[in-house]
């Protein structure tokens, strides 16, 4: 195209190839920076040849912002610092005034003119690769955890498929493991592929040989301290099997050193095999998308010496590699939700902090041996909100209990607590909390299958599936529960909600498309209130995915809905804190903001 001698072709629009007119500047594409257009109709004309550099740009942008020299670390002043709290062991302190958004375990570098210039980044590197869970490895890369196009079915007994040759050739584990494991259980020494616990330990015990600062760290952190009668326990047996397991997969990967570890482990005494599983189990990370869906299990030492609270001042989520062309193993940030003054403790929540404190507690207990007594767990008014009870009898009174009760771990409630109405006096709630009990078990157990990926999508988004969900809001929502604040009934939407999103790309019928996304909505729209006080607080990303999904559908039903196309942008905004832009969700509020603002 000829063009006069002050006009280059770094002037002109990708889309249309025309200069700009007088008095306007060509506008760059906010995502990769590399592109220029008039404005947005070109924009969305260009898009589709653009969308595959687009995405590989940014994520190469993303990285590059990510990657932090060698240099640059030992220049780094940090922002947190350990200390020894009475009561809770290593702990880490702000060293200076902490703000929302501010990543904690980045640090500080001072310029030339001696001013404090804050890094980033705050990615934490795992010890060694994580693993993924059992129902993840035919579907994500093993190395990178990137979602793999698998075209044929998936074959059994496979340990570790990768998504590219770049991961297969950067995973050195791999290879030995996948031999191993096979001969293992054609011996018939195992009867399945190794667990990812197994597999941690292996690779911790392997890595240490090459690289002793590997079992130092790992060395550093906490466990609970068990005696020789821990042996005779159901979960002592376990985590016995599981070194013995390691050891036996370890020879056969012929690492003999790394084999002699693991038997020393156990001989003479198992004691120091117990220390090493609690080491892990208190320590490692469930590795989750943005959707909280786990996807493996991880260990990041710094990571792992911020404690636990129901109301944290941080939040930890993962960045993986997307669609860059460089990949490597899930990496951990942390990103403040609240301002944290200096001296103060950065804390982040090992479990589900929107439950009730009975289902906090006993998640505590059972996998990090503690009870947590922070202002929320005392906070008797509130507890019972969240359980929101509906009284039995003839009026709708609100529901108390009468004594904040001790945990009972082998029980489900709280034993010593009696509940009563505040109107009408009604006590006899026992069967109410037991229908409560078979409900919640039912939706954990449907969940766990719409979860499992080995389970075929016409299981999964069956009518019948749907139906069943639905019934059981119905039964906590109009039953058993207060629909104003029940985490019951939130928890009992939320998997229905996602049933349905999950179910408009496996139907083809539009009008049980539209169907589907008013039931959703109408559920949404009953549960709202009780989801926004169980979940709406500082650094909870769930409210902010459950807005988002349900702008989502508002559109589908919509196209035309401005206020839920300002939601969508609004939630992505608020997710960029936490997630960088190559991540699939905001990729994906990307693309609805693209296809209905062109509506």
């Amino acid at each position: 195209r000829p063009c006069s001698d002050n006009i280059m072709s770094s002037s002109l629009c990708d889309a249309c190839g025309l200069p700009p007119k007088p008095n306007q500047r060509l506008l760059n594409c906010t995502r990769c920076n590399s592109v220029k257009y008039h404005n947005s109709i070109c924009q969305r004309k260009h898009y589709p040849q653009h969308k595959k550099i687009c995405r590989q740009k940014a994520a190469e942008r993303e990285k590059k912002r990510a990657a932090v020299t060698a240099a640059e670390a030992a220049e780094a002043e940090p922002l947190v610092e350990c200390q020894s709290l009475t009561g809770k062991g290593r702990s880490l302190v702000a060293a200076s005034a902490l703000s929302v958004g501010c990543r904690p375990l980045a640090g500080i570098k001072k310029d030339i003119n001696n001013k404090r210039e804050t890094r980033e980044d705050g990615l934490c590197a795992p010890i060694v690769p994580p693993t993924l869970i059992e129902s993840m490895r035919t579907t994500l890369c093993t190395y990178c955890f990137q979602l793999i196009d698998r075209t044929n079915s998936s074959p059994t007994n496979v340990l570790h498929v990768h998504c590219s040759m770049e991961c297969r050739n950067l995973d050195r584990f791999w290879k030995k493991e996948q031999i191993a494991s096979m001969k293992l259980i054609s011996s018939r020494k195992i009867s399945s592929m190794p667990s990812p616990t197994v597999l941690m330990c292996c690779r911790i015990l392997a890595a240490s040989l090459t690289n002793p600062a590997v079992m130092a760290k790992y060395n550093e952190l906490c466990h609970n301290e068990v005696d020789d009668n821990y042996a005779n326990t159901e979960q002592g047996r376990v985590h016995l099997n599981i070194i013995t397991q390691c050891h036996h997969l370890l020879l056969a990967m012929g690492d003999i050193s790394a084999a002699k570890l693991a038997h020393d482990l156990i001989e003479p005494s198992p004691i120091l095999a117990f220390q090493f599983i609690s080491k892990l189990s208190m320590n490692g990370f469930s590795i989750c998308n943005a959707e909280q869906k786990a996807l493996g299990v991880g260990v990041y030492p710094t990571a792992s010496m911020i404690n636990h609270s129901c109301r944290p001042n941080a939040v930890q989520t993962f960045w993986l590699s997307g669609s860059s062309d460089h990949h490597y193993p899930p990496m951990l940030q942390i990103t403040m939700c609240r301002d944290a003054k200096e001296g103060e403790e950065v804390t982040i929540s090992y479990c589900d902090v929107s439950a009730p404190r009975h289902n906090r507690r006993k998640g505590l207990k059972t996998n990090y041996n503690f009870l947590c007594d922070c202002a929320l767990c005392q906070d008797t008014e509130r507890d019972d909100a969240l359980i929101g009870l509906k009284c039995a009898g003839s009026c709708n009174g609100r529901v108390r209990s009468s004594s904040s009760g001790l945990l009972s771990i082998e029980h489900t409630w709280d034993e010593n607590k009696q509940y009563y109405c505040e109107a009408c006096g009604y006590s006899n709630f026992e069967d109410s909390l037991k229908a409560i009990t078979k409900l919640m078990t039912r939706i954990e157990t449907i969940e766990a299958k719409l979860k499992d990926d080995s389970v075929h999508d016409s299981i999964k988004y069956s009518k019948s599936m749907g139906q069943d969900l639905k019934q059981l809001f119905d039964l906590m929502s109009k039953t058993y529960c207060h629909p104003q604040t029940s985490w019951y009934v939130a928890c009992s939407s939320d998997v229905f909600v996602h049933w349905c999103a999950n179910a408009l790309n496996h139907i083809s019928d539009e009008d049980e498309q539209l169907n589907i996304c008013h039931q959703a909505l109408s559920v949404l729209e009953k549960s709202r209130n009780a989801a926004k006080f169980c979940y709406d607080y500082e650094g909870d990303l769930t409210w902010l995915i459950k807005r988002g999904m349900e702008a989502k559908l508002r559109l589908f039903v919509n196209p035309v809905d401005f206020d839920a196309i300002r939601l969508v942008q609004g939630v992505r905004r608020d997710l960029m804190h936490y997630y960088p832009s190559t991540d699939e969700i905001i990729s994906s509020l990307d693309e609805t903001i693209r296809a209905y603002s062109y509506s």
